[in-house]
């Protein structure tokens, strides 16, 4: 029986950052998200835009500072889509959840 505590593959960090989500690379404009938790292997965002699963995405932080460390040791991420939320809206759209796995490694 599950005792209720989630087990993760990876540790979870909670922290608040304003992205962008873009599908592809030309970066020709880009979707508000707000990032809520991340971990070494992916994240999970906020957003209301619509998002398919195994959708790639390319992602950057708004107001990128390096000097913040921890996830923003990074300017940028390329993701794919693993699970989606609808987070309990009256209307549609979104705001929509979702679980992003890193396409490559990454170290904090």
């Amino acid at each position: 029986m599950a005792s209720g505590i989630e087990k993760r593959r990876y540790e979870r960090y909670n922290h608040q950052a304003s992205l962008l989500l873009y599908r592809n690379e030309t970066l020709s404009s880009g979707a508000a998200a707000e990032l809520q938790n991340y971990s070494i292997g992916g994240m999970y965002l906020k957003t209301e835009e619509a998002l398919d699963i195994g959708q790639e995405l390319f992602i950057k932080i708004r107001n990128y500072d390096p000097s913040d460390g921890g996830f923003e040791k990074y300017d940028k991420y390329i993701g794919y889509v693993k699970w989606s939320d609808e987070l309990g809206t009256s209307q549609p759209p979104g705001p929509y959840g979702y679980g992003v796995e890193y396409a490559e490694t990454v170290t904090y």
